[in-house]
Order: structure tokens, then C-alpha cells, then sequence
């Protein structure tokens, strides 16, 4: 499998004190259901069952959920898109943070649950070149996401409803990773520079699974 990150301009959840947190392992447990807060109907889209990552002294650093089904949009977000099935703004999941954390420039991101919508970084003369992969969720307060989980949203709206998981004038990024070629179950693999990749199954209307890759902890290089 190819691995690539984002080395400027996109925020990675750290744990506080970069040499302690690199130095964690962390290992995979399972959530039998969403969170309480979770309300009809998003709650019917998910997947009942979610996945727990836990650091080395077995604290829950996150939850993720995938939805149970998603749709090949057939109009991917950017030509250079690693997940082309995926339109900017559709709905991939929940994540939750049972405690806060900080992203590597320092921005808060509070203990809570958040919807993560799939965008990608604009290809202006600002981002160009910024990272190998332009994929990426963001991340916004589950309270706060009240569009349709299929609903297609510019990148300019997706940063200003992700300012409100960081409470700052920064959006919350989490960045996707190159999926595997098939995942059977969930799997979470360590990469060099202590990046922390979950791979999971997310079944598609269509028939078959896609290979879904995130980077659940880890600091950007550079």
C-alpha cells in the first residue's frame, strides 16, 4: 500500500506533547452504537456498529462511524480526487472525541461528536502543490450539521461550518490516506512519522465495498 500525508496546510489531531504522543501506540476496539445525541434520521444511515481507537493506556482517544450505504455521486469533487466516488460535502460519518484535543497548529478541538464531510483542497494558486493528496473531512459539531447527509456543499461552506468545531477562523480538517486495494473488517496500521491509518469496509449503494483510510492520529510533517 502507498501512503502519502499532507506536510502544510491541514490540520492533524494530535495528542498534547508531540514527543508523548508519537510515542503511543494505539490499538482497535468496537462502539455496539452511535452516541445518544445521534438523533433520526442520521442515525438510520450509520452503521450500528463504530469503531474505538485506544492509546496505549487503553483511553478511548476516538470513536468513528461510516454510513451503512453511500452513493457513487458520478461527479467527483477535483480530477486529481483519490476517492472520485465522493461529491464535496456529502456526509462519510460521525467521529467522536471523549476528550479535547489540539490540531498541530494548536487549534482547539473540543471533547464531542462531529459529522465528517468529505472536501478536498482547492487547486488555486494558494494551495497548489500543498499536499500530495487533496482529499480530506472535515469535521463539524454534530449540533451544528443540519444540511442533508448527501447534500453538496462548496469547499467556502464546508470551512465555515468546520470553524465551529474549532471555535476559531479554522476549519478542523482530518486528511483521507490512499485506501488499501480491498478491507475486509477495520484495521488500523502504523506509518512512518507515528501516523496512525484506520481502514474500513464502506459498503456502496451500487453493490461492493470501498476501502475507506483515515488518519486518526499523527502530526504533519514539516
Amino acid at each position: 500500500m502507498v501512503f502519502r500525508f499532507a506536510s502544510i496546510g491541514l490540520l492533524l489531531l494530535i495528542l498534547p506533547g508531540v514527543e508523548t504522543a508519537q510515542a503511543e501506540e494505539f490499538s482497535l476496539g468496537e462502539v455496539k452504537h452511535p452516541p445518544e445525541a445521534v438523533a433520526e434520521p442520521l442515525k438510520s444511515i450509520l452503521n450500528p456498529a463504530g469503531v474505538r481507537v485506544l492509546n496505549g493506556q487503553g483511553n478511548t482517544w476516538c470513536e468513528v462511524w461510516v454510513r451503512r450505504e453511500i452513493a457513487d455521486s458520478g461527479q467527483p469533487a477535483s480530477p486529481e480526487a483519490v476517492y472520485p466516488g465522493f461529491h464535496s460535502g456529502v456526509l462519510i460519518g460521525l467521529m467522536r472525541f471523549p476528550e479535547g484535543g489540539t490540531d498541530f497548529r494548536g487549534l482547539p478541538v473540543g471533547k464531542g461528536t462531529y459529522t465528517m464531510r468529505y472536501g478536498v483542497i482547492p487547486q488555486d494558486g494558494n494551495h497548489v502543490g500543498a499536499a500530495p493528496i487533496v482529499d480530506f473531512v472535515l469535521l463539524i459539531p454534530l449540533s451544528e450539521d443540519t444540511r442533508s447527509p448527501d447534500a453538496h456543499l462548496s469547499s467556502e461552506e464546508l470551512v465555515e461550518l468546520s470553524k465551529k468545531a474549532s471555535g476559531t477562523h479554522h476549519p478542523t480538517v482530518i486528511n483521507l490516506a490512499f485506501p488499501p486495494d480491498s478491507v475486509e473488517r477495520p484495521i488500523l496500521e502504523k506509518y512512518d512519522s507515528d501516523h496512525w491509518i484506520l481502514s474500513l469496509p464502506l459498503n456502496q449503494k451500487s453493490g461492493g465495498q470501498l476501502p475507506l483510510s483515515i488518519i486518526v492520529h499523527g502530526q504533519a510533517a514539516g
